[in-house]
């Protein structure tokens, strides 16, 4: 084959397009570890789906599907068709649970259901194991795919193709994050599907073939079969019967995992919403069983056709290396029929595909090894943009690595069966490990432990010479291993009570496996319902098989086996049609008790009831207004007059980001506040008022105005603090109880607020998903020092839903005797389960709390406009 001058415009042009978004996004990515590894879990489902569908949808994916069907006809793909019904139960049963679980990477799952040692030792050890060794032999894989196709198209030798292709992976992956990922993936997606239905018109017209109706003459009907030739049960076993009683279940295989998992959970996780998590997934495997196949198909029954043997694609390609030649390779070699334009347009929607598939496979990686290894168990106390460039050194690191692992591969088949024989038998603990409580860290580590054991002594023993058929060994790796993990599991200590109540409060599971669990804390049911789970899970396959069927029957000629498909696709999509809502609204009740944030709250609640007892303190250094003295020795610090009241800057910000509804929490003596706003021209906000009788703390004042919350979602600050715009529009776009966390350097380099005072502020110790674990209230030295020097500062500025009234109404007063609003986030977190997601800032804020700052704050509001 040789490309044109328009086939090589038409692969950089694509290559050029496809690189925006990572340009674009490459600045949000190295914000946080959130937003490079889950891009700040505000994606929605229709971008999850499309990145779930481009990353399955690789260089080897039609190299296996033709490797498939030229050695066992059709019926030969019921080897990743049965996968379905693993997706399917993702989708209706764990990808909500995936998305409430709220961790980072799916392998944090393991501290927040597991307890102790065991369950530190299996995170670190599938961080490498899957991270480094499992994800470096599916790129090889891929890498493999690729070089074959450079090798045939291009005649480019293997060194060449993983060259360039390792410049371009680690350009997009290190780049721009999952967002740029997933967005990349969305363009490239397109690009790759228009290339794939290229290939299989292009390839029907070649005389050989003689279009549809000539294909489907000259390919023997047993070919044709959509499911196996019973007479041959060997066959029917291994291709049919297993995949579709046991293989889905007790099989892992990446983006085909049972519970979910891999890079799937990472997009799940990824998800703006519970609906989001189960709709993008759904998405998901209705294009990829059903919409993909068929154009792969075509084009490796045309290759039956016109190289009917290996030897007829080594006398076709020549220059081709005579040791990559195998059935894999014969959707390469279609593509030699390709008129210019369209070779162009091929090549570029294969490397699209192909660098989809790296890119997510680096990305998930690289979260693996950094955050649950390199921050787990290396180094835990650095700074987030650390993180985000030990990542991108790392998705370098990987790519190279990948790379040199091609070498030692054969056939896209081969690599296919050899890492479902090492994830043989764990399925079914993915499975159980959220509906049954007693599974602990031990029934991990002794399935894999056992699985991979066995895999390796039956792999010993056939390179030794014996012949031991495929289901033998499944059959038996999967028996052996789960006896192995069953027994583990009861022969040692449970989970601690603590952690798998947390984790119920969390995830919120349903069933009778968590039953002894709820009762011994008093927690109540799930809202999810396994009935309905099940009942879309059947809809879900019956809908997808039928697609995928029905147009097969279709293509084959077959109308009367093509209407019954038909009927049965009307049907079970009605039925979803129908369904669906009522699982959204069970997961909207479930958001509403795991405190997420539907859409961008309205109301925001402005504490200004404080005695303000530091501003009523005399300075002889500072010269003020009269206007300004008499509302510092009332202690009316909001009211302040710089031009007009320090409150009305407040307010105007707030109104900037969005916000339209204001309560100010005053005091009774505070008469002068209302008559302020009585007489103000309010065009953008509607301002009313709550009392809070005696000064019992900021918690208190939250209680105060939970008559105007009334059961939304919103926003507390302080009246004495000037927040940026930026900051509180950022807030308000999350969709999950968050609060700023500030960098001290910025506080102080950019702010009025003395190093001294900044000292005093709450610190916020965050974990390694982005979540505030713990709020440090005026800090002393030691706890300071331990926090280390890059702690985040709380400047008291929450997004809250009313979920926090219990804390406020059950936290115990601090030493002065006050209920703090930081005490009752902390005291919410730890007992109510809440989770507060902890926005990295680098900005100041300006602090109006002694009389002193008032020069510096005016200074830097004069001239700012006002709208209320």
């Amino acid at each position: 084959m040789h490309p044109s001058t328009l086939d090589w415009i038409i692969v950089v042009v694509s290559i050029v397009i496809s690189f925006v978004p990572a340009i674009i996004l490459m600045g949000r990515a190295g914000r946080s570890t959130a937003e490079f590894f889950t891009s700040g879990r505000a994606a929605p489902w229709w971008l999850i789906g499309v990145s779930m569908v481009a990353t399955t949808f690789s260089t080897d994916t039609p190299n296996l599907v033709t490797n498939f069907v030229r050695e066992g006809g059709v019926a030969a793909n019921w080897a990743w068709w049965a996968f379905l019904l693993t997706g399917m139960a993702t989708v209706f049963y764990y990808a909500r649970l995936w998305r409430r679980s709220r961790v980072l990477t799916d392998l944090e799952f393991y501290e927040i259901r597991y307890s102790g040692r065991p369950a530190t030792v299996v995170r670190g050890f599938r961080a490498l194991y899957l991270g480094l060794f499992f994800n470096c032999m599916i790129m090889a894989t891929v890498n493999l795919a690729a070089v074959k196709i450079a090798n045939v198209m291009l005649g480019w030798p293997m060194g060449r193709t993983l060259a360039v292709c390792t410049v371009l992976n680690v350009a997009f992956a290190a780049t721009s994050g999952l967002w740029g990922v997933m967005v990349t993936d969305m363009i490239q997606f397109g690009i790759a599907m228009t290339g794939s239905f290229a290939a299989a018109y292009f390839a029907l017209q070649q005389p050989a073939v003689g279009g549809l109706s000539g294909l489907f003459h000259r390919i023997p009907p047993a070919t044709l079969g959509l499911i196996p030739d019973f007479g041959n049960w060997q066959l029917t076993l291994s291709v049919l019967v297993i995949p579709l009683t046991v293989q889905w279940w007790s099989v892992w295989y990446p983006g085909s995992e049972p519970g979910g998992g891999s890079y799937n959970a990472q997009r799940m996780l990824a998800a703006k919403s519970e609906r989001d998590a189960l709709a993008g997934t759904l998405f998901f495997n209705v294009a990829h069983y059903a919409l993909r196949p068929w154009p792969w198909i075509i084009v490796a029954l045309a290759s039956m056709i016109v190289f009917p043997n290996l030897s007829d694609i080594a006398a076709a390609f020549p220059y081709v290396d005579q040791r990559l030649i195998g059935h894999d390779m014969a959707y390469s070699a279609m593509l030699k029929f390709l008129p210019t334009g369209f070779l162009g347009l091929m090549i570029a929607g294969l490397l699209a595909a192909y660098v989809s598939t790296l890119s997510t496979h680096l990305n998930w990686g690289t979260s693996y090894l950094v955050h649950d290894f390199y921050r787990r168990f290396v180094r835990a106390d650095a700074a987030e943009r650390h993180y985000v460039f030990v990542g991108r050194v790392v998705t370098a690191l990987l790519m190279l690595a990948a790379a040199g692992v091609t070498f030692v591969l054969q056939s896209a088949r081969q690599s296919f069966e050899l890492l479902m024989s090492i994830g043989a038998g764990t399925g079914l603990i993915y499975l159980l490990r959220w509906f049954w409580w007693r599974i602990n860290a031990w029934s991990e580590i002794a399935a894999m432990a056992s699985s991979f054991v066995v895999s390796v002594g039956f792999f010993v023993v056939q390179k030794l010479g014996a012949q031991i058929p495929a289901t033998v060994v499944l059959l038996t790796t999967i028996a052996i291993t789960t006896v192995a993990w069953i027994a583990a599991t009861y022969l040692t200590e449970p989970t601690d009570a603590a952690t798998l109540e947390g984790f119920y409060r969390l995830v919120r599971p349903a069933g009778r496996g968590w039953r002894d669990v709820r009762e011994r804390a008093n927690l109540p049911p799930s809202s999810d319902s396994i009935a309905q789970s099940l009942l879309g899970w059947v809809l879900g396959c019956t809908f997808i098989y039928a697609a995928l069927f029905g147009a097969g029957s279709f293509l084959y000629g077959r109308l009367a086996q093509g209407a019954v498909w038909l009927v049965l696709f009307i049907a079970s999509g009605a039925g979803l049609a129908r369904l669906l809502p009522r699982l959204w609204s069970a997961s909207r009740e479930e958001s509403s008790a795991g405190n997420a944030i539907a859409t961008p709250p309205t109301k925001a609640v402005v504490l200004a009831r404080g005695l303000g007892t530091r501003m009523r303190a005399a300075d002889d250094h500072v010269q003020l207004t009269a206007e300004q003295s008499a509302a510092a020795d009332a202690g009316m610090k909001a009211m302040i007059a710089i031009d007009r009241p320090f409150l009305d800057y407040v307010l105007s910000a707030l109104a900037d980001a969005g916000f339209t509804e204001i309560c100010i929490v005053i005091g009774p003596e505070h008469s002068a506040v209302r008559e302020h706003y009585a007489r103000a021209a309010l065009n953008r906000l509607r301002v009313s008022f709550a009392v809070q009788e005696r000064p019992l703390g900021t918690a208190n004042a939250v209680l105060a105005a939970a008559n105007f919350i009334d059961g939304d979602a919103f926003v507390v600050l302080n009246a004495d603090n000037y927040y940026p715009v930026d900051i509180l529009r950022e807030l308000r776009a999350q969709r999950e109880p968050a609060s700023p966390a500030f960098e001290r350097a910025a506080l102080l380099r950019d702010g009025n607020i003395p190093p001294e005072r900044v000292a005093r502020y709450a610190l916020l110790d965050i974990d390694a998903g982005g979540y505030l674990r713990r709020v440090a209230e005026k800090p002393d030295e030691a706890a300071a020092r331990a926090l280390g020097a890059h702690a985040a500062v709380s400047m008291n500025v929450w997004l809250l839903t009313p979920a926090i009234f219990e804390a406020c109404q059950r936290v115990p007063p601090s030493a002065r005797g006050e209920v703090e609003l930081p005490n009752a986030v902390q005291w919410a977190i730890d007992h109510l389960g809440l989770r507060v997601r902890a926005m990295p800032v680098q900005a100041t804020v300006l602090d109006l709390s002694h009389r002193g700052d008032v020069p510096a704050v005016a200074a830097r509001l004069r001239g700012t406009k006002v709208k209320l």
